[in-house]
């Protein structure tokens, strides 16, 4: 028998992780990855700093593939702590809004530090 406990609570601020993979980006030339791509995507990134969100860190798996991602579906992954859902759509959104989406694919997963490694304060 497992251990009774109640349903998990929702956090404030929301635990999120966002997979992120390369997509249109191996179908780029090299000066639209430097000159276009790149400097967009920085400038998306610099704008998730300030709506609120906490990056508390950052997995590449580039150490050992290379190319497309294959059966997991990701490249990298980023883990935030975010004021709030719609906050969350608004990360996602700001790829489809600046175009990025034709080189990368996000997904966000809503989740919670995990109780015996995280104790809530």
């Amino acid at each position: 028998m497992g251990i009774k406990h109640g349903a998990p609570q929702v956090p404030s601020p929301l635990r999120v992780i966002i997979y992120f993979e390369s997509t249109g980006w191996f179908n780029t030339t090299t000066d639209e990855k430097t000159n276009e791509i790149l400097p967009q995507l920085n400038e998306v990134i610099q704008q998730w700093k300030l709506n609120g969100s906490e990056l508390l860190g950052t997995f590449d798996r580039d150490i050992l593939t290379a190319g497309p991602a294959g059966n997991t579906g990701w490249h990298a992954c980023f883990l935030y702590n975010v004021p709030d859902l719609q906050t969350v759509a608004d990360m996602t959104h700001s790829f489809r809004a600046t175009g990025l989406d034709m080189y990368f694919r996000l997904e966000a997963t809503v989740g919670r530090p995990f109780f015996l490694l995280e104790k809530a304060e």
